[in-house]
């Protein structure tokens, strides 16, 4: 089975930010320094992440049910072992604490499983009008008070745009707009990340988790102008970083390969590190150490459970091969994490 290493480097470029910014929100509360820089990559991480999602799913045999009922298998597990282990372990949160509210990283397969089950609507309607309604849907669901974490429901309708996009990509030809306006959106992520040096603290992380509802934590609207903003800025770095990947083997690639295995794992092995106070005195190597650590342990146990990565096999779906600016259809199947 041939994969196609374009998409395993940006899952495994993602992943690096991703576990490098759960280091960053561990190691700073114990070094008391500041990570608000690194606020900028959640401008980029997730939104990606959901928009190869949707590709994928788009191209996928089985049906959404099917694949929905095996992510939710495979979050079930894993929120039962990790929620026990928290509490009867580390004894880090209480045993009656709500089993409907994803642990730590577990969101991100909730959330997957939640967005599966969208695609039988999507299949029926009309991508610009699906398009504009998950944007709507995603600004304005903000206001509703009863929209929580809970079974992951404020993300899953926050991110959804991402995801509809993704799903739709060969109808909107995404590669081919992205690629036109390479200049711009170049241009404009560098803008944008001058911009965020000097304003740092204009976004709060709460705003950025995506996991809250308006009144939660500040005015409602002034939580709604900046998710609006937040969408903007996704699309720039989105569109910059799909233009810049390189499409041959890379340091990461391997990375990217399991991702799945490290996104499960690196959670757990981090709050486990925190738990037993594993913090050297000096702040700089003391935070490298966690976050190589955390990247070498996951690889190790993804090559323990089997050669393979852990992910969904025989998709059979059309590869889609980069050649001149446009992606083609082939009969190459992708195996994804």
């Amino acid at each position: 089975m041939k994969r196609i290493f374009y998409y395993d480097n940006l899952k495994g470029l993602l992943t690096i930010f991703v576990v490098l910014g759960h280091t960053l929100t561990i190691c700073s509360n114990y070094y008391d320094y500041d990570s608000s820089l690194f606020k900028i990559c959640s401008f980029f991480m997730i939104p990606i992440f959901l928009i190869i999602t949707g590709m994928f799913s788009r191209k996928s045999k089985k049906k959404p049910l099917i694949r929905a009922k095996k992510m939710f298998i495979i979050y079930a597990f894993a929120q039962i072992i990790i929620s026990l282990y928290y509490a009867y372990c580390l004894k880090i949160i209480s045993p009656s604490k709500s089993i409907f509210i994803p642990r730590f990283t577990l969101w991100y397969l909730l959330t997957s499983a939640e967005l599966y089950l969208v695609e039988y609507i999507l299949r029926r309607n009309d991508h610009k009008k699906m398009i504009l309604f998950s944007i709507l849907i995603a600004l304005f669901s903000g206001f509703l008070p009863f929209v929580t974490n809970t079974l992951s429901i404020t993300r899953t309708l926050s991110f959804l745009p991402f995801f509809v996009i993704g799903y739709y990509q060969e109808d909107i030809k995404l590669f081919d707009r992205v690629k036109k306006y390479k200049k711009l959106s170049t241009f404009l992520a560098i803008v944008v990340t001058i911009w965020f040096l000097f304003h740092r603290h204009f976004f709060s992380f709460k705003d950025t988790y995506m996991k809250y509802n308006y009144y939660a934590y500040s005015t409602p609207i002034i939580c709604f102008l900046k998710r609006i903003l937040l969408y903007i800025f996704s699309i720039i770095y989105s569109a910059f970083l799909f233009n810049i990947m390189p499409r041959k083997k890379l340091i990461f690639t391997k990375i990217g390969e399991c991702s799945l295995t490290i996104y499960l794992a690196h959670g757990v092995l981090l709050k486990t590190m925190e738990h037993f106070k594993l913090f050297l005195n000096n702040a700089l190597i003391g935070t490298l150490i966690f976050y190589t650590s955390a990247i070498s342990i996951c690889l190790m146990i993804n090559s323990i459970i089997k050669k393979k990565p852990l992910g969904e096999k025989n998709m059979n779906i059309s590869a889609l091969n980069y050649k001149k600016g446009i992606y083609l259809s082939s009969k190459n199947n992708e195996n994804i994490c």
